[in-house]
């Protein structure tokens, strides 16, 4: 009897629209490219958002990608819902919890991909493992401005301040300590991305703008950590690892990022580039320390991979960045369960470009039939999938960069 086709709904926070009434969503190249791609496994593939799903008729609408691009149509609900939520805000959140849990009532599905909890919960599920425990900066949450001072006078580069939930390297913070000078140098991001730097001669002054800088936003402090190169360029390394249709672990690929000079972090958004990897360590480190990094990287991912899995419940796929200090030590900086592909692109990297996209598909394939057998040979069978909780898309969202 021949499979019926799986159907795979991406959620998306919300899809805006230009003055021609064009839709306009968040990620239309790696949409687009899954869609693509879903055709030649048998999955088809559509983008929607909270207001997609009309009550009373229950009709869910999407967008499909076509020739001339995405275009609005009534879908059939779906089988499987991979998570591409990215909220700038809380409405947006409980609006797509709303919805998912109308959607679940109409017809069960399968969250494709889990998510992870805030940044501090990840670090203190990852320190219990013996071996990952070796490769994470110590962290802890910022409470008031004389515990950061404290801490910036005990390490002697000073200290990294992080946003708990931030993403692209925005708020992102370091203090140091000058005490020939009896000055704090302070240099980071602001909100808006922007670089920016400033020094105080006198504590009570730091501790007021810091507090005004970081207002009501949860923070995390780590040890500085000296991650550029001879060129004063912040780097990291960012892996993809992804559940492949056999429902293992299997790094998709790696791609080097480096900053501006000067700046802390790496990530494209603040003016950064993208490189192959093993060319990029073997310019720093020689060829065989470089391949020894990138095992003991392939390595550790998978360990991380399995230990947030077991702590945190069923995950596709992580976007994983490490740091490398000027001895060579590995550090493990983030783990982002809703991880980007664009530096696969720019750095043409064609093989990890095509496992990033055909990876979720197949996992969502065999996901689909590994919950029920039936589900390929009896459409009836569709009724039977288990729903996952949509608590998970209320947890806020992971992404963090590298700091200098």
């Amino acid at each position: 009897m021949q499979a019926r086709m799986v159907i795979l709904g991406i959620v998306v926070a919300s899809i805006a629209h230009d003055r021609d009434s064009k839709p306009v969503l968040p990620e239309p190249s790696f949409y687009g490219a899954l869609s693509a791609a879903g055709k030649q496994f048998g999955i088809d593939v559509y983008v929607f958002a909270a207001d997609g799903l009309q009550m009373p008729s229950e009709q869910l609408f999407g967008y499909r990608s076509e020739q001339a691009g995405f275009t609005r149509q009534p879908v059939p609900l779906p089988d499987i819902v991979y998570d591409r939520c990215f909220f700038t805000g809380a409405g947006q959140r409980l609006d797509c919890r709303r919805m998912l849990s109308k959607l679940a009532r109409l017809k069960p599905y399968r969250l494709l991909n889990g998510t992870l909890p805030a940044k501090l919960e990840v670090y203190e599920a990852l320190k219990e493992h013996a071996v990952l425990a070796k490769h994470l900066p110590h962290t802890q949450p910022l409470a008031d401005a004389a515990q950061l001072l404290k801490l910036a006078d005990h390490f002697r580069g000073g200290v990294i301040l992080k946003p708990s939930s931030g993403m692209q390297g925005r708020g992102i913070v370091h203090v140091a300590r000058c005490p020939l000078e009896r000055s704090t140098l302070v240099k980071g991001r602001s909100r808006q991305n922007r670089s920016f730097t400033a020094a105080f001669t006198e504590d009570r002054a730091f501790k007021q703008w810091i507090m005004d800088f970081v207002k009501h936003t949860p923070y995390l402090i780590q040890p500085y950590l000296e991650l550029s190169g001879e060129d004063n360029k912040p780097f990291d390394v960012r892996v993809l690892i992804q559940k492949d249709e056999k429902s293992s672990w299997s790094v998709s690929g790696a791609a080097l990022r480096t900053g501006q000079a000067g700046t802390l972090t790496s990530n494209l958004h603040g003016g950064g580039g993208a490189y192959p990897a093993a060319q990029l360590l073997s310019a720093k480190f020689g060829k065989s320390k470089s391949e020894r990094l990138l095992e003991q990287i392939h390595t550790i991912s998978k360990q991380t991979a399995e230990r947030l899995e077991n702590n945190f419940g069923r995950l596709a796929e992580l976007g994983l960045d490490y740091g490398i200090d000027k001895s060579g030590r590995l550090w493990l900086l983030e783990a982002n369960s809703k991880p980007g592909r664009s530096s696969f692109q720019i750095i043409g990297d064609q093989e990890a470009e095509r496992l990033s996209i055909e990876r979720p598909l197949l996992y969502a394939r065999s996901l689909t039939r590994r919950l029920s057998p039936s589900f390929v040979a009896n459409e009836s069978a569709n009724g039977r999938l288990h729903h996952s909780s949509t608590d998970n898309l209320l947890r806020p969202f992971n992404v963090q960069e590298v700091h200098r």
